[in-house]
């Protein structure tokens, strides 16, 4: 697929944020670009499951989710978290820490590939994948990006720049070199299995106890795979706390590996955690992880619901003359609100800021 010299709108990710940019702008008449650096759909390194908050949004703004798009067993039930090794495992409903109003109580257990995939085909944006987003300079009121695309260069202009990929964001960096000096990172490790585990299927297990994890660790099922994860803070080993939580698991949770199937690695930020967001500026405007939005552990409500604020901003931006941050501002205030809500009432859950274990 050619690309175009000039967009109204150019969206860098193909994730949830950008997929709600996109369908914010559906029908307005801007033409929309999104730009993905890997050939879709790509896989995401993400539980999948579509928590309560994120099922309502994406029913009432894109419809029911397909069938096509979901994994065994296809309904989550809520969490269950084991606070430390030898306490008992909790059930804890997702609307502990899931907030909203007229919420089901169960979520979906869906494949991130295909999910994210199918939310970017429900909007009239052209999508282009194994396109890399390098950097932008500024002419006039234009953003000129400088893309790679099928290993040719290419510049695309845009009136309207929105930076919807993820916590390492190339947008960001480029739009604020310094910034990067105040987030803290997270890396996260992931192995999925052909085996055997002791927990119930239907739930997302969430572990805690310092000797598993610098973060928190996890355990859920995708049809007949078993996916064991866990975080740490940036200066720790990943792997070595990663092998101290499968043998935790092998020993008190009877888990039995066949063979691996995958393994993976993410890096996740602080910056909700800290409140240290960052919107844009002028007509560029970061949202999802890259402009700091998340829930707790959970990104894909406050990726969907911070990027179709950021089409919307757009949209106010095109009929007032405005910047759109100016608007955007206005538009995220409330999702800002609520992961620092999510934030506030998982330390105190837990005694500690799981982020910074503070």
């Amino acid at each position: 697929m050619s690309l175009k010299d000039k967009y109204d709108v150019v969206i860098v990710g193909s994730g949830p944020a950008g997929a709600g940019a996109a369908k914010a702008l559906s029908g307005s008449g801007l033409e929309t670009l999104i730009v993905e650096r890997d050939k879709l759909p790509r896989y995401k390194m993400c539980s999948g499951i579509v928590f309560p908050s994120s099922r309502k949004f994406i029913e009432d703004h894109f419809g029911d989710l397909p069938k096509s798009l979901m994994c065994n067993p296809e309904i989550v039930k809520g969490n269950r978290v084991c606070a430390a090794i030898g306490s008992p495992i909790m059930d804890v409903p997702f609307s502990v820490f899931d907030e909203g109003d007229d919420l089901e109580e169960e979520g979906f257990n869906t494949w991130r590939a295909e999910l994210d995939y199918w939310l970017c085909s429900e909007t009239d944006a052209e999508l282009v994948d194994n396109c890399r987003f390098d950097h932008f300079d500024r002419d006039g009121q234009d953003y000129v990006l400088k893309l790679r695309h099928l290993d040719q260069e290419v510049s695309v202009r845009a009136k309207y720049l929105i930076g919807a990929d993820g916590t390492l964001s190339r947008v960001r960096r480029t739009a604020f070199p310094g910034f990067e000096k105040s987030v803290g990172l997270l890396p996260n490790y992931e192995e999925i299995y052909e085996g055997n585990i002791d927990l119930e299927p239907g739930w997302l297990y969430l572990f805690m106890d310092r000797s598993v994890t610098g973060y928190f660790a996890t355990v859920f099922h995708k049809d007949d795979k078993v996916v064991v994860v866990t975080g740490v803070q940036q200066r720790e080993s990943v792997k070595d706390y990663f092998a101290a939580f499968r043998n935790h698991l092998e020993r008190d949770h009877g888990l039995v590996v066949k063979s691996e199937a995958a393994r993976h690695g993410i890096v996740l930020t602080d910056m909700s955690a800290r409140k240290n967001y960052c919107l844009g500026k002028d007509s560029l405007l970061l949202v999802g992880e890259a402009g700091g939005f998340l829930r707790g552990g959970e990104g894909i409500t406050s990726s969907i619901i911070s990027g179709n604020a950021a089409g919307e901003a757009v949209l106010e931006s095109t009929k007032s003359g405005k910047p759109a941050l100016e608007h955007f501002t206005d538009l995220a205030s409330e999702e800002m609100e609520t992961c620092n809500r999510v934030h506030a009432n998982l330390s105190e859950a837990m005694g500690f800021n799981v982020f910074m274990r503070e």
